[in-house]
C-alpha cells in the first residue's frame, strides 16, 4: 500500500466524492489549497448550494458568480437554476426570458422532471469552466469539484450519456456530448474517492469503484481520511507500563488516572488496528493507491486544520 501514489492532479478536473460524513468537502478544500500552493490557478466548485466551503475560507457564503476566495483559488457554488440561465443565454441568447423563468416554478419543474437535466446543468457549468480559454491558454489549470456523495455519484456522472442516448439532436444533445467527452477523458477528468478506514465506508467505496469502472470513468488515488496513529504495544499489563512511563517522566499519577489512561490507550490501539485491517482489505480488493490523512484531534475543522491536510496532499500534486 503506497502513501506516495499517482498525482491527484493527473487530470485537469478532480471530482471529489465519498460516503456522507467521511470528510470529502474538507479533502476537496485541502486539495485546492495544495494545488494553489504548487502555483496552479484553481477553481473550487461545490454542487447544489451546499455552503460548505464558505466557513473554511472565512466567507459568509459562496455565490454562483466566480470569486477569489484564496490566493490562486476561485470559488463558486453551482446551482441548477442559475446554470439553466447560463445555458439559455449562451445557446439561445434569451437572458431576459430566462431570468423571468427563474421567478416561476418552470425551472424547478424542468430540472426535476426531465431525466438527467439537473445533473447536466450542474456538471455542464464545470465543463464550461474547464474548457474556457483566454488568449489561447486555459483560464483554470486545475478544477476541484465537491460532487454529490457516492450514493448519487454514478447517476450524476452518467446523466450526459443518458441524454445523448435519449436526445437525437440539437443544443441539449451537443451540451450533453461535450460533458460526456470531458468526464470520460482521463486527461481531463478523474474521480477522487474519499473514505474512512472503517468497514461500511470501505465497502461503499469498493462498490462505487466497481460501478464507475464499468462506466469508463477514470479513478484517481483513494484518500483515506481520519487515520488514527498507531500505538506501540502496551503489552498484557498496560497499567504497569503506563505507571512506569509516568514515573520515568517524573509524574505521580493516581491509580484511577492510570486506569483511565490504560482504557483510553487500549481503545485507541484497538481502533488503529481495526483501521489498518480495513485499509489492507481495500488495498487487496482494489488496485488503486491510497493516500493517508491523519485523524485530527480537534473540536472543529477550520482553516488551520485544512491547511495541515493540504500540506500532506502537496506531496501528491504535480
Amino acid at each position: 500500500m503506497s502513501t506516495m501514489p499517482a498525482s491527484l492532479t493527473a487530470a485537469r478536473v478532480a471530482i471529489v466524492s465519498g460516503k456522507g460524513g467521511v470528510g470529502k468537502t474538507t479533502v476537496a478544500a485541502a486539495l485546492a489549497i495544495a494545488a494553489a500552493r504548487a502555483g496552479k490557478n484553481v477553481l473550487l466548485a461545490e454542487m447544489e448550494d451546499r455552503e460548505a466551503f464558505a466557513p473554511i475560507f472565512g466567507l459568509r457564503k459562496l455565490a454562483y458568480t466566480e470569486q477569489t476566495i484564496a490566493p490562486n483559488i476561485t470559488g463558486l457554488t453551482v446551482e441548477a437554476d442559475e446554470a439553466l440561465v447560463d445555458y439559455l443565454r449562451m445557446f439561445y441568447g434569451i437572458p431576459t426570458i430566462s431570468r423571468a423563468l427563474m421567478r416561476t416554478k418552470a425551472v424547478e419543474f424542468a430540472t426535476q422532471t426531465a431525466p438527467g437535466l439537473k445533473d447536466i446543468l450542474l456538471i455542464g457549468k464545470v465543463k464550461e469552466a474547464e474548457s474556457r480559454r483566454h488568449e489561447g491558454a486555459h483560464v483554470f489549470d486545475f478544477l476541484v469539484v465537491d460532487a454529490p456523495p457516492t450514493g448519487r455519484l454514478p447517476r450524476f456522472l452518467d446523466a450526459p450519456r443518458a441524454v445523448v442516448e435519449l436526445v437525437k439532436g440539437g443544443q441539449i444533445r451537443t451540451q450533453a456530448q461535450g460533458v460526456l467527452d470531458m468526464v470520460t477523458d482521463p486527461k481531463r477528468c478523474q474521480v477522487v474517492l474519499v473514505t474512512q478506514p472503517e468497514e461500511m465506508p470501505v465497502r461503499e467505496t469498493e462498490e462505487t469503484i466497481e460501478t464507475l469502472s464499468k462506466m469508463g470513468i477514470t479513478l484517481g488515488p483513494i484518500v483515506m481520511n481520519g487515520v488514527w496513529p498507531e500505538l506501540r504495544s502496551l503489552g498484557k499489563e498496560p497499567e504497569a507500563m503506563l505507571r512506569a512511563a509516568a514515573s520515568d517522566a517524573g509524574e505521580d499519577l493516581s491509580d484511577d488516572a492510570i486506569r483511565v489512561l490504560a482504557g483510553v490507550a487500549t481503545t485507541h490501539a484497538r481502533r488503529a488496528r481495526n483501521q489498518r485491517k480495513a485499509m489492507k482489505t481495500l488495498a487487496n480488493d482494489v488496485s488503486l493507491p491510497q493516500i493517508e490523512l491523519p485523524y485530527l484531534f480537534t473540536e472543529r475543522m477550520g482553516r488551520p486544520e485544512v491547511e495541515q491536510l493540504a500540506q500532506i496532499l502537496s506531496g501528491c500534486v504535480s
